[in-house]
């Protein structure tokens, strides 16, 4: 699984460089520029001792020499970009080499940028600084995904049996795909449909999920069918998952039209879906014959003849399977991106030649182009396209190209659109103008093909990034609400705890941002339930020990699953600490009174009250009424904050204390 990012105080002051020249007047000046930027530098004097020091200790970015003794920049280039572990480490191509084909040849080998000797200043750094931000976009994104893989390991992992399944699936799902020859896409698409295959089944309660097919009522067997769809459902948001969501939906089916939810039969299945189909089938087959690889085969083999599965598929995926570890790693699995084509580009120029000239050749390369005249134009149309990037001229009538990007960037919901200014002067200020405005880049026209093109796609990057992030942690959240979902006595909890904690922090005076995060918290505060067994969560009677301990490790785990989500970072205390208690009798960590942060002393208060008021399996519940009095008594006794309460009592007498109604306002 891949780590999280590396944490770092705001600025560049820790972020590190490997610099790759056999010069060494060049280190000497790259050294000068980055070192006088706050960079940590690193230095190789040729091709091998740079991918050495890449791969032992890879940096936040590379500067790479393209002409070099024993590897040259393309080959380490290359190397570099085909491993998973380092492929999103930006590397800049600096050469002497002003060729087309040059250049042309350092992005097919995986570069990111590339800058001509001899390079500016500002212009390094501007680079550097636009491909540090997609990195760390990506290991936030990188993160997240790990997060939501973890969540499927850990729902596994509850049954001893099925415990790594869904890892064990990708694995031998991508090593025969890759056996039979599919490309770089279809084999990414196999990786995480398998990885994320059975993702659905956090809906799916426990009680069915452990119970054998042939001893499921006609009722449990359709809830268990509906795990498919529902994994979908989850996933739909995140764009970059689209290849992967058949897989998801139809890893059931079977080529002879026998499977669910669909029937599909051999005409209507693809074979990346019948891959991980296959796959999964085989791994249950071996997970249900004691971990026999042969009868697990055998098993297959039956399939195959019966039309299930074609027999290309089901013959190479044993061979394969005779020859793979039992357990692979998620750093194994995970696939090296295939970047992503197209986009929609809205191009500001009063020159119609150029904007003919930009139109054609975008389009060219798979873009969807909009051209305008004025800065006016330019404004409308993206308040009402809300295109992927922004390329505009810097002289235009009426708003300047600065001024635009000023007024685009300013709306947060744009501060991570690129945008792309071309100036036909290159005056002493207009590059500083550019940075003041919140330019990502600034080209200078007759703007060179190649390079537009490489900075856009670049640019673009960045943008998907950012969108895949945010969509990556609204799935987070959807798992949340679907691992409660499932439960008829805690369905809905989450949402009204945050509803009512938000409510007692407007109370107390807290701002409307601190109740929004109040609300974020409710929503995520029992993720780590995902860990805890649900015979536990349900148990009708008293918890043992054992199970109580168990219960007890859900803030731990819910923190551990959130900490590497950006969106998440404000309401960690809350998910940690939303058991603590005022006295110290709480856990994880026995905090007690101011040592428990606000927040977490408030919304264990909500989550209190809702609990008392819900129907459990070991008791009935109480009216807001009665919960609120013992939680009064076991204030007197020190258990809660009296401010808190106070706050309570008020939102009661006005009739606002019902969980139930907090989360219909």
């Amino acid at each position: 699984m891949s780590a999280p990012m590396q944490e770092r105080p705001s600025g560049l002051s820790r972020l590190r460089v490997l610099a790759a020249d056999d010069q060494p007047e060049n280190l000497e000046l790259l050294a000068a520029i980055l070192g006088d930027e706050g960079f940590e530098i690193r230095f190789a004097r040729d091709g091998v001792e740079a991918l050495d020091a890449i791969v032992g200790d890879p940096p936040d970015a590379v500067l790479l020499d393209v002409m070099m003794p024993r590897l040259d920049g393309f080959e380490v280039c290359r190397r570099v970009k085909h491993q998973r572990a380092t492929c999103f480490i930006p590397i800049v191509l600096l050469t002497a080499l002003s060729d087309v084909e040059s250049k042309v040849r350092g992005l097919e080998a995986g570069a990111d940028d590339f800058l001509n000797k001899p390079f500016h200043r500002a212009e390094l750094l501007t680079r550097l600084r636009s491909l540090l931000r997609i990195r760390a976009l990506r290991d936030e994104l990188d993160s997240t995904e790990s997060v939501i893989f973890s969540m499927v390991d850990m729902l596994e992992g509850k049954d001893p049996r099925t415990r790594h399944h869904s890892l064990r699936v990708a694995a031998l799902a991508s090593a025969t795909g890759r056996a039979l020859g599919f490309d770089e896409r279809a084999l990414q698409d196999v990786a995480f449909g398998a990885l994320l295959h059975d993702i659905g089944k956090i809906g799916v309660p426990e009680s069915i999920l452990l119970k054998p097919e042939a001893e499921r009522s006609a009722e449990e067997e359709a809830l268990y069918r509906s795990h498919p769809g529902l994994g979908r459902r989850i996933l739909e948001p995140i764009s970059s998952l689209a290849g992967a969501l058949p897989i998801v939906l139809h890893h059931h089916e079977r080529a002879d039209g026998s499977g669910y939810p669909s029937g599909l039969a051999a005409s209507g299945l693809p074979r990346a879906v019948e891959l991980v189909a296959a796959a999964n089938a085989f791994d249950l087959a071996r997970i249900g014959r004691g971990d026999d690889l042969e009868a697990a085969a055998a098993a297959l083999a039956a399939e195959s003849g019966a039309g299930r599965f074609h027999e290309e598929i089901a013959g190479e995926l044993v061979r394969v399977a005779r020859t793979l570890a039992a357990t692979p790693s998620f750093a194994e699995m995970l696939p090296v991106p295939v970047a992503a084509s197209g986009g929609r580009i809205l191009v500001a120029d009063d020159s119609p030649t150029n904007r003919q000239l930009y139109a054609g050749l975008l389009e060219t390369e798979g873009f969807e182009v909009e051209v305008v005249a004025d800065g006016a134009a330019a404004l409308e149309a993206w308040r009402a396209g809300r295109p992927d990037l922004l390329l505009v001229d810097v002289r235009m009538p009426g708003l300047a190209g600065d001024e635009i990007c000023r007024r685009v960037k300013s709306d947060p919901a744009s501060a991570f659109l690129p945008v792309v200014l071309v100036t036909a002067y290159e005056e002493r200020d207009s590059r500083r103008r550019a940075v003041e405005a919140g330019a990502d880049d600034l080209l200078v026209a007759p703007v060179d093909r190649l390079e537009l093109l490489t900075r856009i796609r670049s640019l673009l990057r960045l943008r998907v990034y950012h969108q895949d992030l945010v969509r990556h942690e609204s799935v987070v959240i959807s798992l949340s609400a679907a691992l409660e979902a499932k439960d008829a006595y805690t369905r809905g909890h989450s949402q009204r705890v945050g509803d009512l904690a938000a409510r007692l922090a407007g109370e107390l005076g807290e701002s409307h941002e601190e109740a929004d995060r109040l609300r974020l918290g409710g929503l995520l505060h029992d993720i780590g339930k995902v860990a805890v067994p649900e015979r536990v969560l349900h148990k009708p009677d008293k918890l043992t020990e054992d199970e109580f301990r168990q219960v007890m490790t859900h803030p731990m785990v819910g923190w551990e699953i959130c900490r590497r989500l950006r969106s998440a970072q404000p309401v960690l205390d809350v998910i940690r600490w939303h058991h603590e208690r005022f006295d110290g009798s709480g856990y994880p960590d026995g905090l007690a009174g101011d040592a428990i942060p606000r927040p977490a002393r408030i919304l264990s208060v909500a989550d209190a009250l809702d609990a008392l008021t819900s129907e459990r399996p070991y008791r009935a519940s109480l009216s807001v009424a009665d919960g609120i009095e013992l939680l009064r008594q076991e204030t007197r006794r020190g258990k809660w904050d009296v401010a808190v309460l106070a706050a309570l009592d008020r939102l009661h007498d006005r009739g606002e204390a019902d969980p139930r109604r907090a989360a219909r306002l």
